[in-house]
């Protein structure tokens, strides 16, 4: 078995014309289960040594408080808490670990719903990405040595639960190119201060966006940039079926409006 965490940067909802977050990432970091005990343990040991307890009993890892100095991060300085995102990023590629992720850039995203499907109708980018990233995932899986089972593990997002696991249950059932089949039934969804694996999912999200904002020409603060290098190790790329899934996106739409 292998856990899949994903988490998300820059997300808006369905505002898709947001110029503070111009693009949407959904990453994906796959952990095989027999690593599990062994990163969490590293990912703890890394805590103790850049933020030794005391901590708060609300401590949590995330990217953007790391590198804007928010809350109980205020009280370090900035190269304290560079070498901590790196050493985490380095523990991540010390064992191995691989992170797929999909960018989306709202206002071209914004354009295909409107040519598409006309005014008015809106998908969450989350959905179209997942769509997108669970194929890539699938096919990682498929080319391993026994072809292991992966189950995603997401933070619990109110705001896309019932789709990510309405996805999951409609392409485990498909019968064409897109079906998935090495991902569980149903996805699990938890509080991300549970989780170690699920927090440096957020950093290496984190990093991936700025990576994203840089290619595309948007300015990145020089904090940020020096976040790219320590990701690319561990970024991994797949085919993605990008006609497919657009394909597939419309024709659950029509199911959805049966009147149009």
């Amino acid at each position: 078995m292998h856990f899949i965490y994903l988490d998300e940067a820059g997300n808006t909802g369905n505002n898709l014309n947001d110029a503070v977050q111009p693009i949407f990432v959904l990453g994906a970091l796959i952990v095989p289960e027999q690593k599990w005990l062994k990163l969490e343990a590293e990912l703890s040991a890394a805590i103790d040594l850049s933020f030794p307890p005391p901590r708060p009993d609300d401590f949590e890892v995330h990217g953007t408080e790391l590198i804007n100095a928010r809350g109980y991060y205020r009280n370090f300085p900035i190269g304290k808490r560079l070498y901590f995102f790196q050493s985490w990023l380095g523990i991540a590629q010390h064992n191995e670990l691989v992170f797929f992720h999909r960018a989306i850039v709202k206002k071209r995203y914004a354009a295909w719903l409107a040519s598409t499907f006309g005014a008015g109708v809106n998908i969450n980018p989350h959905v179209a990405a997942f769509s997108l990233l669970a194929q890539v995932v699938d096919d990682y899986l498929h080319r391993l040595p026994g072809a292991p089972l992966g189950i995603f593990i997401s933070d619990e997002n109110k705001q896309v639960v019932g789709d990510v696991e309405k996805s999951i249950r409609l392409l485990r059932g498909e019968k064409g190119p897109l079906r998935l089949e090495r991902i569980v039934e149903k996805g699990f969804f938890i509080e991300s201060d549970k989780s170690l694996p699920l927090q440096l999912c957020d950093l290496c999200t984190y990093a991936v966006r700025r990576m994203e904002e840089a290619k595309a020409g948007m300015p990145v603060k020089p904090l940020d940039k020096d976040l790219i290098p320590w990701i690319r190790p561990l970024i991994h790329h797949g085919s993605e079926p990008l006609p497919d899934v657009l394909v597939w996106l419309q024709s659950q739409q029509k199911e959805e409006r049966p009147g149009n």
